[in-house]
């Protein structure tokens, strides 16, 4: 059944959404957050090699995630164009992250690096599948310029209560079982079931959701691209995400490092861990209104004018000082919350940019597109923050005491480089020019034109 786009949308329909987002959370804070961690400490693998690991799959995204776009765009099916994608993801998600963590401890180095290399493909392979479709579904939900901030506002709750599971619920599970390896076997268990149950939940409560069914052109991949690449507002905003993520993927990355080696939370890590993500949480809904007050783009530069003054202090807090260390640790939640929020409520507003221009609506190409963007960016961060360890000395392995040349270079590899990023971003959004009521002019022009059509 196809549903009219609607100015407002339930309660009760964007909760069923925003449910749909704990396995793309999931994923990603697991892998970004502790993947780099399981393979150097756990299984013992150097952290060049970790990093690449890391890295592979996303040359592999580039292809997937716009073709998965545009493969949801032209889907004809009862459940609508995107949901059988959310079923089908769901399944070989859960699988796979499961799959992940049960890489063989006693095999060489090479051996463990390609199954890790090889489960890790295929999960993100999945991920592709369920996400891309799943965030598209934004654009189709609401086409009102604030609703869609408070759909996504939903969403990035849904994002920050796995983001919590994760950053709490892994650290928790550390020394349950005999090896630290044994503990991850347990931890892709856990977050492997909550992956299935969450994505079951979201494609069967979604199943109301307003929807748009077109037909679109036959699939060429050169207009594809073109028509992306040629949406200028999409195309300055996936450049700010990019220089984003990959500030997000080196501290993310960093994370685990930093709080245990170099600040020595000690026996507060899961606390630590789950801070930031318990702030954003929380400060989501008041960034909400600050957007709908002032607009996206304001609010967004102000929450990129003042992500890197969050992290400096880092440089230079005792170790060991718990109570100043988790003051800053809940100004990063914070400012992470609006960095998350306004991109991601402000690239659906980019499809009408398109569709003026094109005549077509083309969610799923843009949606994958993004998905890359952030893929890319974060695991690139993880990547240069796996180098960057690599080049510090950082000894692998199990109960390993780091140098104190070691330790302070941790701490110069969460702080400096991201913030640099963090800068890079806020100069690239000032070319982003779309606002309300220039998005308001888009929309009346469409509906002048599908008018003269008809």
């Amino acid at each position: 059944m196809s549903n009219p786009l609607v100015p407002k949308l339930t309660t009760g329909m964007k909760s069923a959404w925003a449910v749909g987002e704990l396995p793309v959370a999931v994923y990603v804070v697991l892998t970004i957050g502790f993947l780099t961690f399981y393979a150097t400490t756990a299984l013992g693998i150097e952290p060049w090699l970790a990093g690449l690991i890391l890295l592979i799959p996303r040359l592999w995204d580039a292809f997937t995630d716009p073709l998965m776009g545009a493969i949801s765009d032209r889907t004809n099916s009862r459940m609508g164009r995107r949901r059988p994608y959310l079923l089908v993801g769901t399944f070989l998600l859960s699988a796979s992250v499961t799959a992940m963590f049960f890489v063989p401890a006693e095999a060489s180095q090479t051996v463990k690096a390609a199954y890790l290399l090889i489960t890790y493909m295929i999960a993100s392979t999945a991920i592709t599948i369920y996400d891309v479709p799943y965030s598209s579904m934004a654009a189709e939900m609401s086409s009102d310029y604030n609703e869609r901030t408070s759909l996504t506002g939903y969403k990035m709750i849904g994002a920050r209560v796995g983001t919590l599971m994760i950053l709490f619920g892994v650290p928790a599970m550390f020394g349950l079982r005999k090896t630290l390896a044994e503990d991850f076997q347990l931890i892709g268990l856990v977050f492997g079931a909550l992956i299935l149950v969450s994505g079951l939940i979201g494609f069967r409560f979604t199943r109301h959701a307003p929807r748009i069914e077109t037909t679109p052109a036959p699939f060429k991949l050169t207009a594809e691209l073109k028509a992306v690449l040629s949406n200028k507002p999409f195309r300055i905003l996936w450049l700010v995400f990019l220089f984003q993520n990959l500030a997000i993927g080196i501290a993310a990355t960093m994370t685990p490092f930093m709080l245990r080696d170099a600040l020595q939370v000690g026996g507060m890590l899961k606390w630590a861990m789950a801070t930031p993500a318990a702030m954003a949480m929380l400060a989501t809904p008041l960034w909400v209104m600050v957007g709908r007050k002032i607009g996206k783009r304001p609010a967004y530069i102000i929450a990129l004018s003042i992500a890197p003054l969050y992290y400096l202090p880092m440089l230079f807090v005792p170790s060991g000082e718990i109570a100043l260390i988790m003051s800053l640790l809940i100004l990063i939640g914070l400012g992470d919350a609006a960095n998350q929020l306004f991109p991601n409520a402000m690239v659906p507003d980019t499809v009408e940019v398109d569709q003026l221009r094109t005549g077509e609506r083309r969610e799923g190409a843009i949606f994958g597109a993004w998905a890359f963007c952030r893929k890319f960016g974060m695991t690139a961060g993880a990547f240069i923050a796996s180098l960057l360890l690599s080049a510090i000395g950082f000894a692998k392995g199990p109960n390993v005491q780091q140098t104190d040349e070691v330790l302070q270079g941790l701490r110069q590899i969460y702080v400096i480089i991201p913030a640099g990023l963090w800068i890079c971003a806020l100069i690239t959004l000032l070319g982003y020019k779309l606002t309300e009521s220039q998005f308001k002019e888009i929309k009346a022009s469409i509906g002048t034109s599908d008018a003269s059509k008809a």
